[in-house]
């Protein structure tokens, strides 16, 4: 059995949260002062995800990049192949606050959209 550890960053107390893990599977988590943190924290431990942050690149603009996010969480182990996704674009303005920049990244349900508006 491993013990593993992490601080929730659910709410502003920051709960050192503690998880006994045998087999890839959640045997127990302790430590957690709410419902939110022990939510978070089996979540983290079996399938951790995460917004992603990025820009893209803008052709026939006064700026060189557009920046981007995901409209949803991402499998962590995939982020990394989502930015070299995202490396290959080029969008051109004019280009609208959510518009959809790519839809459903490597097959996660998420879709990549813009930050900002961009006017020719």
């Amino acid at each position: 059995m491993v013990e593993k550890k992490l601080i929730c960053v659910i709410c502003p107390v920051g709960c050192e949260i503690r998880a006994s893990i045998e087999g890839g599977e959640v045997k127990e988590i302790r430590d957690f002062r709410c419902a939110q943190g022990e939510e978070y924290a089996r979540e983290e431990f079996t399938s951790p995800s995460r917004i992603l942050t990025a820009t893209v690149q803008v052709k026939n603009s006064s700026i060189a990049q557009l920046p981007v996010r995901s409209d949803k969480p991402l499998p962590r182990e995939k982020l990394e192949k989502a930015m070299f996704q995202l490396a290959g674009i080029i969008m051109a303005p004019p280009i609208k606050e959510g518009q959809l920049i790519i839809k459903d990244i490597l097959g996660t349900g998420a879709n990549m959209v813009a930050s900002r508006d961009l006017e020719k």
